[in-house]
């Protein structure tokens, strides 16, 4: 959203001393500015990401909104910029004009995020940003799940496309530090806390309403003591969106197990019998464990990969693996000595870097994320839930702009496996060309 073109103002911005704080987490909210701009309460769908549109300081665009909101038409609850700092503007709760009056009326937050050259200010800017988008999710009890069908955390891009509008934020600023859409819904999952608290419950960007049910009776009857060093939810079924007891086990707690189950929505998982009687699942979240690949089953093939777009180096194999902070940008080349096949949805490349440590990046190009194995099988497929056709296979493969909706049946000819964790149908359209749908049921 373009609300300050660039107020780069040459009169000084006098900080009020006595500015009343409120401390949450790892940021601070300024609640200088937070006054009743409407008594219209929000229902609780959707928490609405923006940026600015102009580079500023975040107490620009707050004294800006608090000063002209009438006028121009337009404010959000919160800013965020200047190092990680987070303005409020209004109550959370209450309607604000950011997104139109349907979007509007159903958010009960909308972030702005002020843009910055800056790199160190954009990264505290960002990790602020990301924690309070899902701080207010949890609050409002909003998924954590980004541009989705339903309830969640939306881009303006997203309510454009989908409601009103024709704003495009917040990808293409993400996209000058390097940021990518995938990058922020996984960070959006599960956030980028200083702590080790970590809910075991990331969710993959959605192409239906539900995820595939995992095999619960594809397990090893292996049994041992397992120490957490996180925080993680005990489940009383198999999988990220499977149940949750409203317990944990917490850093230092052990657990003695007698299953284990493999890669299922992208950790190993333990399985043991509770002291009532009941059958209890945990993710293997330890550094690690926490994704179900086979470090070794990789290709020894050395060559040089030249990247379109920025990528991020991870010192993990995967999507949720750590961030090493750095990334390669489009042109660079990378000098590799392993690859790891239709990991997260993505071919991997690996390669020791300058320091010694092991290093893991995406194969990011249009063409080389991982199609899975094809199976050439026809049949016809009864959707039980609404469901994306895509032009190609993956969740982040392009979206056709149509769906189909429960009770609909699709005839297809091929089907890819495991991708993105969903098995996959093809087929082609009357039009001639191939589309993608995941088996969402």
């Amino acid at each position: 959203m373009k609300k300050v073109k660039t107020l780069l103002m040459t009169a000084i911005v006098v900080v009020m001393t006595f500015a009343p704080i409120v401390s949450v987490g790892a940021y601070s909210i300024d609640t200088t500015y937070n006054q009743m701009r409407s008594s219209q309460r929000t229902t609780n769908n959707y928490i609405i990401l923006h940026e600015t549109g102009g580079v500023a300081p975040a107490i620009n665009n707050a004294q800006y909104f608090n000063r002209e909101w009438r006028n121009a038409g337009t404010y959000s609850s919160h800013v965020v910029g200047d190092g990680g700092d987070v303005y409020q503007i209004s109550p959370d709760g209450y309607v604000q004009w950011g997104a139109g009056s349907y979007a509007n009326a159903r958010s009960p937050v909308q972030i702005e995020l002020a843009r910055t050259n800056d790199k160190a200010t954009f990264e505290k800017d960002y990790k602020a940003y990301v924690n309070l988008a899902r701080d207010m999710a949890k609050k409002y009890n909003i998924p954590l799940t980004l541009d989705g069908n339903g309830r969640g955390i939306k881009s303006h891009l997203w309510v454009t496309e989908n409601i009103w509008g024709n704003h495009q934020d917040p990808y293409g600023y993400l996209a000058q530090h390097g940021i990518s859409k995938a990058d922020l819904a996984q960070d959006l999952r599960t956030g980028l806390d200083s702590s080790d608290d970590v809910e075991a419950d990331p969710e993959t960007s959605n192409p239906g309403s539900t995820a595939p049910e995992p095999d619960n009776d594809d397990y090893q009857n292996a049994s041992g003591s397992y120490t957490f060093q996180n925080t993680t939810r005990i489940r009383n079924s198999l999988g990220t969106s499977s149940g949750y007891t409203g317990i944990n086990y917490d850093a230092g707690q052990s657990v003695n197990y007698d299953r284990v189950y493999r890669n299922v929505d992208g950790y190993d998982w333990l399985s043991y019998i509770s002291y009532g009687g009941q059958r209890r699942y945990v993710a293997m979240t330890n550094s690690g464990s926490s994704q179900s690949n086979n470090n070794q089953n990789y290709e020894s093939t050395s060559g040089t990969y030249r990247f379109n777009n920025t990528t991020r180096i991870r010192n993990g194999l995967g999507t949720s693996a750590p961030y090493s902070g750095r990334n390669y940008s489009a042109g660079q080349t990378v000098h590799y000595d392993r690859v790891y096949r239709n990991v997260d949805g993505y071919d991997w490349l690996s390669y020791m870097s300058y320091s010694g440590q092991r290093r893991y990046v995406a194969m990011t190009n249009s063409g080389s994320q991982s199609y899975g194995t094809q199976q050439n099988r026809s049949g016809a497929y009864t959707f039980r839930n609404t469901t994306k056709i895509r032009n190609g296979v993956g969740v982040n493969a392009a979206y056709t702009g149509r769906n189909y909706s429960a009770g609909q049946t699709v005839y297809y000819d091929r089907v890819y496996r495991n991708v993105n964790g969903y098995d996959w149908l093809s087929y082609m359209s009357y039009s001639g060309q191939r589309h993608y749908v995941a088996m969402t049921n």
